[in-house]
C-alpha cells in the first residue's frame, strides 16, 4: 500500500497520450459503471470511435438507466467511483499507485497551518436577497418567491426551503455546524453570504494572492471567521496536490458538526481531476464522521432524469404559446435538429411505474471529461443519502457569470431568455438563495416523502435528490430543449440590444 511522506502529491491520469488521456479515462469510468446493468451500453462506449462527440447519448442513457430502479442508481454509483480509484494514479515521489491502494491516513511531516479571519459586522437579523437593485425580505420575498415557483423557475421544494429561513433567522449562522467550502472563491459559494450570516467557515481555495486578499476582504467585512489552510509558500492549497495534508487539516477542525461543501471546478482535464480530489476527500470525511453533511451544486448544463409532473408542465407551456406557436412549429419543420425541438419526446418508466422525462443540456463542445466531472459528486450524493448522511443538493439556475460575457452569442441569448420562460440571474442573487437552500437542509433535512406521483407509491428513487429542490431557472418546465432556443433566443437578443442602442442614441434626454 502507498503512503504519502509530505504534503505534495499529484492526482494524475495512467501513462499514454497526454491529449487523449482525460477522454480514455471517461470512457473506462463510465463503461465500468454501466457494465453490470447495460452490456450493451458498455460496449457501445469501449468501441466508440468518437468518444468526445458520442458520450452525449451514452450520459443520456445511463440517466434513463440510473433511474429506472434505486439499486441500479446506487449501483452505477458505487461502480463509477471504485473505477475512479482504480484508474486515476497517485503519485508521491517515486511511489505511484491508484486512489483505491493509497493510504491517506499517513500524512507525517504533512500539516498545513491555519489562518483566521473575523469579520467586523453585526450578524444579518434576517435573509435579506439582493434582486434588480432591492433588498427582498420577509413578505416581498415571499411573494418573489411564489412568483418564481407560479412561473416555474423554481421547483416548490426549493421555494419551501428559503421559506423556512425566512421563518427561522437563527439559522443563518448554521448553529451547531462547520462548513468546509471547497472552491471558496467560486461565483456560487456560500462563502460570502454564511460569513454576513455569522457563520465559522473552513476555506479551501488554489493559492493566489489576489484571489486569497479578495477573500480575506470578504471575511473582514462579514460577521463570521474564515479560517483557511497555510503552506510555507502562503495560504491556499491545490486539492489535487495537498489531498492527504488537507483531510487531516479538515479533521482537526471538526468540534462542531462537519458539513463539506463541494464547488471547485475547472473546464477540461483538470476539472476531472478536481472532481475525483473532491470526492476522495467527501468519502473520507463521510466515513470517519457518521453526522457529517454534503453538499453541492449541480450544473444546469447537465443530464437530469425529472418526475412527469415536470414534463406535464412543460406541455402545458406547449399549448399556451396561442399564434407564436404557429411560427415556431414552421421552424421547426424546417430545422428539426437544431430549432425548436420538443423537449421530452420518450419517457422513461422505473420500477414502480413512474414516468419521467430526461432533460438533457450537456454542451457539445465541453467533452466527455466535463460529462463525468459533473456526474462524480452526483454519484458520491446519492451513495451518502442511501448510508444516513445529510445531504443538500441543488441544481443551480443560469447566472450571468464571467464566462457568459466573454461570449457575445451567448450574452444575446441570455439577454432573450426571459422571453423563452428562462430567467438568467444575477451571481450575487443565486449565491444568496442557493445558501439559503443550503442552510435549510442543513437544518432540517426533508426527505423525498414515498407515495408521490414521483415515487408511484414505493420508497423515494435516488435521482429525486436532485429535481425535488431544483433552481433551474425554468430550463426544466420549457416546452423545447434549452440547445434548440439558443440561435433563435441569441438573434432575439441581438435585435433588442440594437434596438436599445438605436434608442439610446436618438434619445435627447441621454
Amino acid at each position: 500500500m502507498g503512503t504519502v511522506r509530505d504534503g505534495m502529491w499529484d492526482l494524475a491520469f495512467p501513462p499514454g497520450p497526454p491529449e487523449r488521456m482525460a477522454e480514455m479515462v471517461s470512457a473506462a469510468v463510465v463503461a465500468d459503471a454501466v457494465r453490470r446493468y447495460d452490456a450493451d451500453l458498455a460496449q457501445s462506449v469501449e468501441t466508440s470511435r468518437d468518444w468526445r462527440h458520442g458520450h452525449r447519448r451514452v450520459f443520456r442513457g445511463m440517466t434513463a438507466l440510473a433511474v429506472s430502479a434505486p439499486r441500479v442508481s446506487l449501483g452505477i454509483a458505487t461502480e463509477g467511483l471504485h473505477s475512479v480509484r482504480t484508474v486515476l494514479r497517485f503519485a508521491a515521489g517515486r511511489t505511484v499507485t491508484s486512489l483505491d491502494a493509497a493510504d491517506m491516513t499517513d500524512a507525517a511531516g504533512a500539516g498545513l497551518d491555519t489562518e483566521t479571519v473575523a469579520g467586523t459586522a453585526t450578524p444579518a437579523a434576517r435573509l435579506e436577497v439582493p434582486w434588480h437593485g432591492r433588498l427582498l425580505a420577509e413578505d416581498e420575498l415571499r411573494q418573489q418567491l411564489a412568483a418564481w415557483e407560479e412561473r416555474g423557475i423554481f421547483e416548490p421544494g426549493f421555494v419551501a426551503a428559503v421559506r423556512r429561513v425566512i421563518d427561522h433567522p437563527e439559522w443563518l449562522r448554521l448553529p451547531g455546524f462547520r462548513l468546509t467550502a471547497v472552491g471558496a472563491a467560486a461565483e456560487l459559494s456560500p462563502l460570502r453570504p454564511l460569513l454576513a450570516w455569522g457563520a465559522e467557515v473552513l476555506a479551501v481555495d488554489r493559492p493566489g494572492r489576489a484571489r486569497w486578499d479578495r477573500l480575506r476582504a470578504q471575511a473582514r467585512a462579514g460577521a463570521g471567521a474564515m479560517s483557511f489552510p497555510v503552506t510555507a509558500a502562503g495560504p491556499g492549497v491545490d486539492i489535487t496536490r495537498y489531498l492527504p495534508a488537507l483531510t487531516h487539516w479538515i479533521a482537526a477542525h471538526t468540534d462542531a458538526r462537519p458539513a463539506l461543501g463541494l464547488y471547485a471546478g475547472l473546464p477540461g482535464a483538470t476539472g476531472l481531476r478536481i472532481a475525483a480530489a473532491s470526492d476522495v476527500l467527501a468519502e473520507s470525511l463521510l466515513r470517519e464522521h457518521p453526522d457529517a453533511a454534503l453538499a453541492l451544486l449541480g450544473s444546469p448544463t447537465d443530464c437530469y432524469a425529472v418526475p412527469e409532473s415536470i414534463v406535464l408542465a412543460a406541455r402545458e407551456q406547449l399549448a399556451r404559446r396561442g399564434i407564436r406557436g404557429a411560427t415556431q412549429d414552421v421552424l421547426h419543420r424546417l430545422a428539426p435538429n437544431s430549432l425548436y425541438r420538443l423537449n421530452y419526446l420518450r419517457p422513461v418508466l422505473d420500477a414502480e411505474g413512474a414516468r419521467w422525462g430526461l432533460f438533457d443540456n450537456l454542451p457539445y463542445l465541453s467533452g466527455p471529461d466535463y460529462a463525468l466531472a459533473q456526474r462524480l459528486p452526483r454519484w458520491r450524493a446519492v451513495l451518502a443519502h442511501s448510508t444516513g448522511h445529510t445531504v443538500s443538493y441543488t441544481v443551480a439556475p443560469p447566472t450571468w457569470n464571467s464566462s457568459v460575457h466573454e461570449s457575445p452569442w451567448r450574452a444575446a441569448a441570455y439577454r432573450a431568455a426571459t422571453r423563452f420562460g428562462i430567467e438568467v440571474f444575477d451571481p450575487a442573487t443565486a449565491r444568496v438563495l442557493l445558501a439559503a437552500k443550503l442552510v435549510a437542509d442543513l437544518m432540517t433535512p426533508v426527505e423525498p416523502a414515498a407515495g408521490t406521483p414521483e415515487t408511484a407509491g414505493g420508497p423515494a428513487n435516488p435521482e429525486t435528490l436532485f429535481t425535488v429542490g431544483a433552481a433551474h431557472g425554468g430550463l426544466w418546465r420549457q416546452p423545447f430543449t434549452p440547445r434548440s432556443l439558443l440561435a433563435p433566443a441569441a438573434v432575439s437578443g441581438s435585435l433588442q440590444a440594437l434596438r436599445d442602442r438605436v434608442g439610446s442614441a436618438l434619445d435627447p434626454d441621454d
